[in-house]
Protein backbone atom coordinates (compact mmCIF):
# COMPACT_ATOMS: atom_id res chain seq x y z
CA UNK A 1 0.00 0.00 0.00
CA UNK A 2 2.78 2.32 0.88
CA UNK A 3 4.24 1.73 -2.87
CA UNK A 4 0.89 2.60 -4.12
CA UNK A 5 1.17 5.64 -2.60
CA UNK A 6 4.53 6.77 -3.20
CA UNK A 7 3.48 5.88 -7.14
CA UNK A 8 0.58 7.60 -6.92
CA UNK A 9 2.73 10.35 -5.51
CA UNK A 10 5.24 9.99 -8.22
CA UNK A 11 2.50 10.21 -11.10
CA UNK A 12 1.01 13.17 -9.70
CA UNK A 13 4.14 14.69 -9.32
CA UNK A 14 4.93 13.81 -12.96
CA UNK A 15 1.93 15.21 -14.41
CA UNK A 16 2.81 18.51 -12.34
CA UNK A 17 5.98 18.73 -13.94
CA UNK A 18 4.31 18.05 -17.59
CA UNK A 19 2.06 20.62 -16.84
CA UNK A 20 4.53 22.96 -15.85
CA UNK A 21 6.95 22.04 -18.73
CA UNK A 22 3.82 22.70 -20.88
CA UNK A 23 2.98 26.14 -19.85
CA UNK A 24 6.18 27.30 -20.40
CA UNK A 25 6.28 26.26 -23.48
CA UNK A 26 2.91 27.79 -24.21
CA UNK A 27 4.26 30.89 -22.03
CA UNK A 28 7.53 31.36 -24.97
CA UNK A 29 5.36 30.45 -27.84
CA UNK A 30 3.10 33.51 -26.79
CA UNK A 31 5.93 35.55 -26.19
CA UNK A 32 7.09 34.93 -29.30
CA UNK A 33 4.05 35.63 -31.30
CA UNK A 34 3.97 39.28 -29.30
CA UNK A 35 7.71 39.56 -30.76
CA UNK A 36 6.33 39.32 -34.72
CA UNK A 37 3.17 41.08 -34.05
CA UNK A 38 5.60 44.24 -32.54
CA UNK A 39 7.81 43.59 -35.67
CA UNK A 40 4.66 43.73 -38.21
CA UNK A 41 3.28 46.65 -36.29
CA UNK A 42 6.34 48.39 -36.95
CA UNK A 43 6.60 47.50 -40.40
CA UNK A 44 3.15 48.68 -41.21
CA UNK A 45 3.78 52.06 -39.26
CA UNK A 46 6.74 52.79 -40.95
CA UNK A 47 4.94 51.94 -44.29
CA UNK A 48 2.04 54.30 -43.22
CA UNK A 49 4.86 56.54 -42.84
CA UNK A 50 5.63 56.90 -46.35
CA UNK A 51 2.02 56.86 -47.20
CA UNK A 52 1.37 60.19 -45.27
CA UNK A 53 4.71 62.12 -47.05
CA UNK A 54 3.79 60.70 -49.77
CA UNK A 55 -0.19 62.00 -50.02
CA UNK A 56 1.54 65.39 -48.10
CA UNK A 57 4.08 65.59 -51.27
CA UNK A 58 1.20 65.42 -54.14
CA UNK A 59 -1.12 67.46 -51.97
CA UNK A 60 1.56 70.24 -51.83
CA UNK A 61 2.00 69.80 -55.25
CA UNK A 62 -0.89 69.94 -56.71
CA UNK A 63 -1.68 73.04 -54.46
CA UNK A 64 1.45 74.67 -55.88
CA UNK A 65 0.02 73.80 -60.00
CA UNK A 66 -2.90 75.55 -58.61
CA UNK A 67 -1.65 78.77 -57.01
CA UNK A 68 0.50 79.05 -60.56
CA UNK A 69 -2.38 78.54 -63.24
CA UNK A 70 -4.34 81.31 -61.14
CA UNK A 71 -0.87 83.47 -61.22
CA UNK A 72 -1.11 82.91 -65.25
CA UNK A 73 -4.53 83.39 -65.49
CA UNK A 74 -4.36 86.64 -63.41
CA UNK A 75 -1.36 88.20 -65.16
CA UNK A 76 -3.13 87.01 -68.80
CA UNK A 77 -6.50 88.96 -67.77
CA UNK A 78 -4.50 91.62 -66.48
CA UNK A 79 -2.43 92.54 -69.74
CA UNK A 80 -4.13 94.72 -72.05
CA UNK A 81 -5.56 92.93 -75.07
CA UNK A 82 -4.63 93.95 -78.60
CA UNK A 83 -5.98 94.93 -81.10
CA UNK A 84 -5.14 93.41 -84.41
CA UNK A 85 -6.00 94.79 -87.77
CA UNK A 86 -6.19 93.99 -90.89
CA UNK A 87 -2.65 93.88 -92.45
CA UNK A 88 -0.30 93.20 -94.68
CA UNK A 89 1.90 91.50 -91.76
CA UNK A 90 -0.97 90.33 -89.39
CA UNK A 91 -0.69 93.20 -87.43
CA UNK A 92 3.10 93.36 -86.08
CA UNK A 93 3.61 96.56 -87.52
CA UNK A 94 1.54 98.28 -85.22
CA UNK A 95 4.34 100.13 -82.87
CA UNK A 96 5.88 102.80 -84.58
CA UNK A 97 9.54 103.17 -85.25
CA UNK A 98 11.03 106.39 -83.70
CA UNK A 99 11.76 108.94 -86.76
CA UNK A 100 15.56 108.80 -87.18
CA UNK A 101 16.37 111.69 -89.28
CA UNK A 102 14.92 114.35 -86.41
CA UNK A 103 18.47 113.02 -84.82
CA UNK A 104 20.58 114.56 -87.88
CA UNK A 105 21.08 118.47 -87.11
CA UNK A 106 21.98 117.04 -83.72
CA UNK A 107 24.65 114.70 -84.64
CA UNK A 108 25.94 116.97 -86.91
CA UNK A 109 26.12 119.60 -84.24
CA UNK A 110 27.98 117.34 -81.97
CA UNK A 111 30.34 116.14 -84.81
CA UNK A 112 31.35 119.44 -85.60
CA UNK A 113 31.89 120.39 -81.85
CA UNK A 114 34.46 117.42 -81.56
CA UNK A 115 36.35 118.32 -84.89
CA UNK A 116 37.17 121.52 -83.49
CA UNK A 117 37.88 120.22 -80.15
CA UNK A 118 40.61 118.50 -81.50
CA UNK A 119 41.31 120.90 -83.77
CA UNK A 120 42.30 122.96 -80.99
CA UNK A 121 44.43 120.48 -79.26
CA UNK A 122 46.34 119.40 -82.12
CA UNK A 123 47.00 123.14 -82.82
CA UNK A 124 48.32 123.50 -78.62
CA UNK A 125 49.91 120.50 -78.94
CA UNK A 126 52.09 120.98 -82.13
CA UNK A 127 53.03 124.60 -80.70
CA UNK A 128 54.71 123.36 -77.43
CA UNK A 129 56.00 120.10 -79.05
CA UNK A 130 58.78 122.47 -81.45
CA UNK A 131 62.06 122.54 -80.43
CA UNK A 132 63.75 125.98 -80.19
CA UNK A 133 66.82 126.49 -82.37
CA UNK A 134 69.31 126.62 -80.05
CA UNK A 135 67.74 123.55 -78.04
CA UNK A 136 70.76 121.21 -77.64
CA UNK A 137 69.71 117.29 -77.18
CA UNK A 138 70.54 116.41 -73.82
CA UNK A 139 71.26 112.33 -73.09
CA UNK A 140 71.32 112.79 -69.36
CA UNK A 141 68.87 111.48 -67.72
CA UNK A 142 66.07 113.64 -65.34
CA UNK A 143 66.96 111.65 -61.86
CA UNK A 144 70.38 110.10 -61.30
CA UNK A 145 70.40 106.57 -61.45
CA UNK A 146 72.38 106.06 -58.02
CA UNK A 147 70.41 102.78 -56.91
CA UNK A 148 72.86 100.53 -56.85
CA UNK A 149 75.20 103.13 -54.88
CA UNK A 150 75.09 102.14 -51.28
Amino acid sequence: MIFFLVLTLFVIVFLFSLASVSQSYASAQQAQAAIEASRSAQIASTGNLVTIVTVALVAIALLAAVVVIAWLILRAKSQPKRQWGPSRNGGWDQFQQPDANALIPALMTLLLYEMTQHRQQDADQTWLNEPALNDIPNDTPAFPDNTWDM
